[in-house]
């Protein structure tokens, strides 16, 4: 299991993810971009700067990455596991946790 709160660096241009692959964690930009491309690989379809967070509704539809997702310049990131957010849902009150896992659905 990856560790809530890891750092990852990337270059300028690696993947982050891939369309396809299983959202396990969502994350946040501490420096840097990440820009989630159209299906050409061509076209930024969101950009996330530092002090952002992206991939939640991902994580909560336990669903794949619809796009992929690259670093512009260099960028860090905290990752955070999948389970951490689970277990937060786990112990709120059931309607308010349903309510965000339903939200998640039709992202």
């Amino acid at each position: 299991m990856v560790q809530n709160n890891e750092e990852i660096r990337l270059f300028h241009g690696e993947a982050l993810f891939r369309a396809g692959q299983m959202a396990h964690e969502f994350y946040m930009v501490n420096s840097g971009a990440i820009y989630v491309l159209d299906e050409k690989g061509i076209i930024a379809l969101k950009q996330f700067f530092a002090g952002e967070l992206f991939g939640i509704p991902e994580v909560l539809a336990k669903g794949p990455w619809a796009n992929t997702a690259i670093a512009n310049g260099v960028t860090v990131l905290k990752r955070f596991d999948a389970s951490h957010l689970f277990r937060s849902l786990d112990e709120m009150p059931t309607h308010q946790s349903d309510f965000i896992r339903h939200i998640a659905r039709l992202a």
